[in-house]
Formats: C-alpha cells, structure tokens, sequence
C-alpha cells in the first residue's frame, strides 16, 4: 500500500511542471514552469512557436500576463500585453520588446498611439495625457528615446496650441504658440520659454516683434 501510495505521489509531482497538458512538441499544451509562469498555446519543436498566452508569476513581469504571437520561446508578432502596475500595451513585439507599431495605455489614462523602437516610443505618435501638468492635452508629432522631439503639435482643450519644433519635451526652435486668450507668439523658443526673435500678437492687436529672453522682450 504504501508502494502504491509513493508511486502516485510521484506521479502527480511529475504532472506539476513541464508539459502538463496537452502536445507541447508540436501542437497545442500548457507547460507550468518550476517558478509558477505558465503557458497556454501553441508548440513547434518543443519551443513557444505561434500563438499562446503567458502568465508571469515571478521576476521583472510578475502579476502580468501576454497573450499574442511567439518565435522560438520569445514574444514576436502582434500581441497584448497586460502589466501588472495596470499598463496596457496592445501592438507589434519583436524580440521580446515593443517594435513596431501600436498602443500604450497607462494606468492613470494617459494614451500613446504610434511607433516603438526596443520598449521607446521612436517616430511618429500620438499622445492624450489624462492627467498631471498636461490633463486634457494632445500632442501629434515626432518622437525619439520615449520624449518629444522634432516636430509637432501640441493642442489642449483650454485652447492653448503650440506648432513647431521640440526637444526633450520642450518647446525648442521656430514654433507658434498660441494661448488660451486669443493672444500669440511667433518666433523662437528654447525650453519652454520665448528666446530669440519673434513677434507676439496681444488680444487687442497689438503686435511687439523683436528679440526675447527669458520670456521677456528686449528692445
């Protein structure tokens, strides 16, 4: 009895990791890994190859869950990409990393919809912020490293509007910046504030071109 009881004991143990359910070689299973991770989907020689859900249990990703394509064991293809912090990514994967295009949506509601380069936001690419500094703005333009660089435009529904040219989030070189009250300046920027020639045109007509530092105008 107690041989019986040991040899299926055993063999319980067994069907506790590896490939627990179904062709794991080449086919359709699930294979539980030895630090909980699991993965449900399709298998071509014995590798993650197709498509198929996998939900992380331990390490860097734990809470979070991928379901979407696979190549040879890595995230590669179309795919969504749940995380635990409550970040959603639904787009192209390639090497395990966001390539490509597609949609980023953070916990708090903030959207970024546009190009990826190895998990940055590279190109060109949209972004609502839902909240914080800029609640209720939108920016459309070029992107580099994850921040606003090159050209765009940035609308928010108070009625300020920028045009022109940024650097690391900031306004940086020729732009057009208009305000919430109608009023408007044309010229030069260098991190967020007027610097260089430009005009700025007052809600009554007024119109003061010259040089600007600091945000000040210099006769």
């Amino acid at each position: 009895m107690l041989i019986v009881f040991s040899i299926l004991h055993l063999n319980l143990y067994a069907q506790k990791y590896g490939c627990i359910d179904g062709n794991c070689k080449d086919g359709t299973g699930t294979f539980a890994y030895p630090n909980g991770d699991k993965y449900v989907g399709e298998f071509k020689n014995y590798k993650l190859n197709g498509a198929g859900t996998f939900t992380f249990a331990s390490g860097t990703w734990k809470g979070s869950e991928y379901t979407g394509q696979w190549k040879d064991n890595v995230m590669n293809g179309t795919g969504v990409f749940n995380y635990a912090s409550g970040d959603k990514y639904e787009g192209q994967f390639e090497k395990n990393k966001l390539n490509g295009s597609g949609t980023y949506t953070y916990a708090n509601g903030d959207i970024y919809t546009g190009e990826w380069q190895d998990n940055k936001c590279e190109g060109q690419g949209t972004f609502i912020y839902a909240s914080g500094e800029y609640k209720q703005c939108t920016y459309v333009g070029d992107w580099k490293n994850s921040k606003m660089n090159g050209q765009g435009t940035f609308t928010c529904e108070n009625g300020k509007k920028y045009t022109g040219q940024l650097k690391d989030n900031m306004k940086d070189g020729e732009g057009v910046l208009i305000l919430p009250d109608g009023s408007k300046y044309e010229g030069q920027f260098k991190q967020n504030k007027f610097e260089g020639e430009g005009c700025f045109t007052y809600t009554t007509g007024k119109k003061v071109c010259g040089n600007w530092k600091n945000n000040e105008y210099k006769e």
